[in-house]
């Protein structure tokens, strides 16, 4: 990705801020509770998240019925605490994954990305921390964002992504033109594969 078909606009950050107030002050879902992955093993996905990112493990909870038959099958959800609250959580669950259902995962298939503050200094110092602990990092310069990805013990694909300077107005502007970049991918995407989209 990169900001070749963007061009920055004039547009008044103040109203660009009061615009997404509104927007998300109108929005009921207020931010991600938590995203649930299953995990290997409960101590080895601690050991990543908390050992070597740092993310504090706030709940582990042992549940010892599964939902889903109501037989007794324990399992484990782990709950690795963000900065705004939210977490990412994981299941220990022998009764229903095996070692094979963890392949990794490719990035565009899914991932989760996560904000971090502090620039090019904390993505930094995180590419360092997960290479010193043996993880293959991949790092892009979007334009709008700097980002590096990994995998985690579990096949789950994370990236860590740090705003720039055009960041905010990089988003002000898609957002007033959504529409036409919709349709626009409309057409690229009938052009190029032969299938509309559905803008």
């Amino acid at each position: 990705m990169s900001l070749d078909n963007w061009t920055p606009s004039d547009i008044d950050l103040d109203r660009a801020r009061a615009i997404a107030a509104q927007r998300r002050a109108a929005n009921k879902v207020r931010m991600l509770h938590h995203h649930a992955f299953r995990c290997r093993n409960a101590e080895e996905t601690r050991a990543f998240y908390e050992g070597v990112l740092g993310f504090p493990l706030v709940a582990a909870c042992i549940e010892p019925i599964d939902p889903l038959t109501n037989e007794p099958k324990p399992y484990m959800h782990l709950y690795f605490e963000l900065a705004d609250g939210s977490a990412l959580a994981f299941f220990d669950y022998p009764a229903h994954f095996r070692p094979e259902d963890f392949p990794e995962v490719d990035q565009f298939g899914h991932h989760i990305a996560m904000e971090v503050s502090g620039g090019d200094e904390t993505i930094d110092a995180y590419k360092q921390r997960l290479q010193d602990a043996g993880v293959d990092v991949l790092e892009i310069d979007h334009g709008y964002c700097r980002s590096i990805y990994f995998y985690d013990p579990n096949g789950m694909r994370v990236e860590f992504a740090t705003n720039v300077s055009v960041t905010e107005r990089f988003f002000a502007d898609k957002y007033q033109s959504v529409d036409a970049d919709m349709q626009r991918w409309s057409r690229i995407r009938a052009e190029h594969f032969g299938e509309a989209g559905n803008g």
